[in-house]
């Protein structure tokens, strides 16, 4: 027999933060700022919100979009006028202002080009090592998207997918794109994506009628390197973790002089998606 003691470690207090998440998009629609109060790293606490910021965004024309934090929840709402009426336009440039406790934080950011997805194929086959297996079902049908790069280095990419309305993977498996490979320096560029890209999609199999949808995001590449960043610290653990560290954030504060800081992202994106059900009789065979 063994005996385990609980150690409660105290970890170095930090100053909090404030912490934005922004995707401005290019679909018609509301767009949602968030801004919260970062914590200490054991602290498990639901961030705190922030209440009674102003926050607009500004496009190079001139154009500004104010938000609301209607619900007083900390998530600042931009209503469109009309249902078809967009905020994000691709190769536009935008730049985030907050007012928040008596500092000025702003970032700035442009909404790059998006392929569109070509088409959604699957063929039937047995589950693999990569693929969560959460139930007894072995069998099912493994989609891929098909899409293709633009022509031109540095064009760079986030992936999602759902399975019946349900978001798949999660922080530590999200997809990321640089041109039509994984990493900068593959020699992809103008390509269709790679067959493992287009394969990861499938987090677990599907069945009949299931519904499956892609969404492909174009991002800066400044905006692929804090997600690979954040990655790698999703991913650090185990007996030889190193120390968690602070990701750069384009969000700063106007005030050079000031202590007060900033955390997370704002980006700007254009969506791409695709969506369809699984019919026995248009699987495919021997795709690769």
């Amino acid at each position: 027999m063994s005996c385990e003691d609980v150690v409660q470690l105290e970890g170095v207090k930090s100053e909090s933060l404030l912490v934005v998440e922004a995707m401005i998009t290019n679909q018609a629609g509301e767009q949602v700022v968030k801004l919260s109060k970062s914590q200490n790293y054991f602290d498990n606490a639901t961030p705190t919100n922030v209440l009674n910021a102003n926050v607009q965004v500004q496009d190079d024309l001139g154009t500004i979009y104010t938000f609301k934090d209607v619900k007083n929840n900390g998530n600042y709402v931009w209503t469109p006028a009309n249902s078809t009426q967009r905020m994000g336009v691709v190769g536009r440039k935008y730049t985030l202002k907050v007012l928040s406790e008596g500092e000025n934080y702003q970032a700035v950011t442009e909404l790059k080009r998006v392929p569109k997805i070509d088409s959604v194929l699957y063929q039937f086959g047995e589950v693999d090592q990569n693929q969560q297996v959460k139930t007894d079902i072995t069998e099912g049908y493994e989609p891929q998207f098909y899409a293709r790069d633009f022509r031109g280095v540095g064009d760079c990419y986030l992936i999602k997918s759902y399975k019946n309305g349900k978001i798949l993977g999660d922080l530590g498996n999200f997809l990321l794109a640089y041109d039509a490979s994984f990493n900068k320096g593959d020699g992809a560029d103008g390509f269709r994506f790679i067959s493992p890209i287009r394969r990861s999609i499938a987090y677990e199999l599907f069945q009949e009628n299931d519904i499956v949808k892609v969404e492909l995001f174009s991002i800066t590449e400044d905006h692929y390197n804090f997600w690979s960043k954040a990655q790698d610290q999703i991913r650090n653990g185990g007996l030889f973790a190193t120390p968690p560290s602070y990701i750069t954030t384009n969000v700063f504060n106007v005030n050079k002089s000031s202590t007060k800081k900033a955390a997370g992202w704002f980006a700007t994106v254009g969506l791409s998606t695709f969506e369809t059900k699984i019919e026995k009789a248009k699987a495919r065979t021997g795709l690769k």
